[in-house]
């Protein structure tokens, strides 16, 4: 019997708001605890080398031998990565940020922004959220959890329901204090710069003197929204991957990027967009820190 797309995206809808009644209630703490293993490698760190770091929306991993494919021929130093699945059914109940961890012989912390209903298996809670992966100790791992919130808009969505909120992963490491940030979508430009304000806040109490790393799926709607990128720009950081100028799109269906690395008090070198459209929805984008940016590694 052939299914239409209509009686399957009805089946999988039911199935997601079933979880209403069958999977576990998380609070906002539980879903946005951090976890990992922050310390379970420890490559040594030359200060005079340049730093590669990469950000990529992975599409919660369910191409995952495709992602790792990508992430092992880029090698990165540190890896920012948004929409990364932990017990969903959608990518086979992986732990998404660990295997990659392990695959690629690196750190890793995540926290959930949300609890995925409908795709835990028994007991156990699905979740989605940001993961950060390094070559070097992970320390003060951490998160920006926005009051600014679109409240309704997941909580009673039937095809994609979910609990509890966007949020801004927060570590340092390889002297860097890093955000990986995952802005809401749907073009909500004044709750994106909110949100935004948020973690250009939370910096100014955390940084002090070290470089500072903005990155993730900005979700904006046009190049350059107007208030996202000026508070970035008052706030002295530059885009790390130069003038966006004829840069192209960064994600499927999008006719402009919405994927940004942005870094205050970094050298830089080079930038650029890479192209993997068999792994994700989105492509990895690619800085590489001058040395200056590691004076202060620990």
């Amino acid at each position: 019997m052939h299914l239409g797309p209509l009686t399957l995206l009805a089946g999988l809808t039911g199935l997601r708001l079933f979880g209403f009644i069958s999977d576990p209630w998380l609070t906002d703490e539980r879903i946005h605890q951090i976890t990992g293993e922050p310390t379970r490698v420890e490559h040594t760190r030359n200060p005079a080398a340049s730093l590669k770091v990469v950000t990529w929306n992975i599409e919660r991993g369910q191409a995952f031998n495709e992602v790792l494919s990508v992430l092992r021929e880029l090698n990165a130093d540190v890896l920012l990565l948004q929409e990364v699945d932990q017990g969903c059914r959608r990518t086979r109940y992986r732990n998404v940020a660990r295997e990659l961890a392990a695959a690629l012989d690196m750190n890793w912390v995540a926290a959930g922004e949300f609890q995925e209903l409908g795709e835990a298996s028994g007991r156990d809670p699905a979740l989605t959220g940001q993961a950060i992966l390094s070559k070097f100790v992970i320390r003060d791992a951490g998160h920006v959890r926005f009051k600014a919130q679109d409240r309704w808009r997941w909580s009673v969505n039937p095809v994609q329901p979910r609990r509890g909120g966007r949020v801004a992963l927060r570590v340092r490491t390889a002297g860097l204090l890093v955000y990986d940030t995952h802005l809401e979508s749907g073009g909500n430009e004044e709750l994106q710069h909110r949100q935004m304000a948020e973690i250009i806040g939370d910096e100014e109490r955390h940084a002090g003197e070290s470089p500072v790393m903005i990155a993730g799926d900005f979700n904006n709607r046009i190049a350059r929204t107007p208030l996202t990128f000026r508070s970035l720009a008052e706030a002295s950081f530059i885009d790390a991957l130069g003038d966006d100028v004829g840069r192209g799109p960064t994600s499927r269906g999008r006719p402009h990027p919405i994927d940004w690395i942005f870094v205050k008090r970094g050298g830089l070198a080079t930038g650029q967009v890479i192209q993997a459209q068999a792994a994700s929805d989105h492509s990895p984008l690619m800085t590489i820190l001058a040395p200056a940016a590691g004076r202060i590694a620990r």
